[in-house]
Formats: structure tokens, C-alpha cells, sequence
């Protein structure tokens, strides 16, 4: 089988999970203010979690007969909360992307190991995904709901 392009979608895969380390690592270190206590440590996590996805990937490169890209993206950077948590959205998002991708490479090869190997990895991302999609949710329309609900009749 030819992995040719599925090694290059991994390696930009990688190149992004690299970016990842970084970006994440970055906002754990910028967070202040009341809520540092909190997203530091999810930052950090995101962190870890992105150096453990670049290292999967990277073994899996190296077996599929690859070299593992060492570069990076640029990172985003900005020391407001709101901005960090866009920004992680959308690098989470562009990973489900870049994953997706990867996937329907592998199974236009047809190596079902392979797709569930990338699968696996996309699960992460889409949780991801979905907690700073929730994070990022407009509070204010939760207090309006609340205000309404505590109105009384009569």
C-alpha cells in the first residue's frame, strides 16, 4: 500500500499537535486574574494532551515508513480569557479537520486498523470540540432563562 499521502495528512496533523503544545502551554502561562485558578490547568492539560496525540502520531509515521515533521504552526497568543478560549475552539476544531481528512485517506487504502487508530484520536478532538463549544457559551442567555423562570404570577 502507498501511505504517501496518508504520512503527509499525518505530518500536518503533527505540525498542528506540535502548535498545540505551545499554544495551550502559552495560555496556562498568560491566564490571570480570577479564573487562573481553573483554565491554567485545563490549558496545561490541553497541553499534554496535544503532546501525547504528536507523539502517537509521530510513532505511527515513523511505521507507516515516514519521518515525523518537527516544525510548527504559529501559535495565538493574547492574554485575554475570552481570546484564549476562541482560539483553543478553533485549533480544536481545525483538528477534527485535519483528522477527518486523515481518516478518509486511510480508508481510500483500505487499512481499517489505521482508521480506527485515527478515530480513536479524532474522539479526542471532538470532545474538545464540545467543552470549549459549552465554555464559550453565551452566560448572559442563561441569566435571562433564569430571570424569566423566577417571575411570579398572579
Amino acid at each position: 500500500m502507498d501511505y504517501s499521502k496518508v504520512i503527509d495528512k499525518l505530518n500536518q496533523a503533527l505540525r498542528h499537535e506540535w502548535t498545540g503544545v505551545a499554544q495551550y502551554s502559552q495560555a496556562g502561562f498568560l491566564v490571570s486574574g480570577l479564573w487562573r485558578e481553573v483554565y491554567a490547568d485545563k490549558f496545561f492539560d490541553d497541553a499534554k494532551e496535544s503532546f501525547s496525540h504528536a507523539r502517537t502520531v509521530g510513532e505511527k509515521i515513523v511505521a507507516l515508513g515516514g519521518v515525523p515533521v518537527v516544525e510548527r504552526d504559529q501559535i495565538k497568543q493574547t492574554d485575554n480569557l475570552e481570546e484564549m478560549l476562541r482560539n483553543a475552539l478553533e485549533f480544536e476544531q481545525k483538528a477534527v479537520t485535519l483528522y477527518t481528512e486523515a481518516i478518509q485517506l486511510a480508508e481510500e487504502i483500505g487499512d481499517r486498523a489505521l482508521v480506527i487508530f485515527l478515530e480513536n484520536i479524532l474522539e479526542d478532538e471532538q470532545d474538545g470540540v464540545d467543552e470549549y463549544a459549552k465554555i464559550l457559551r453565551d452566560p448572559g442567555a442563561a441569566v435571562a432563562t433564569k430571570k424569566k423562570s423566577s417571575t411570579k404570577v398572579g
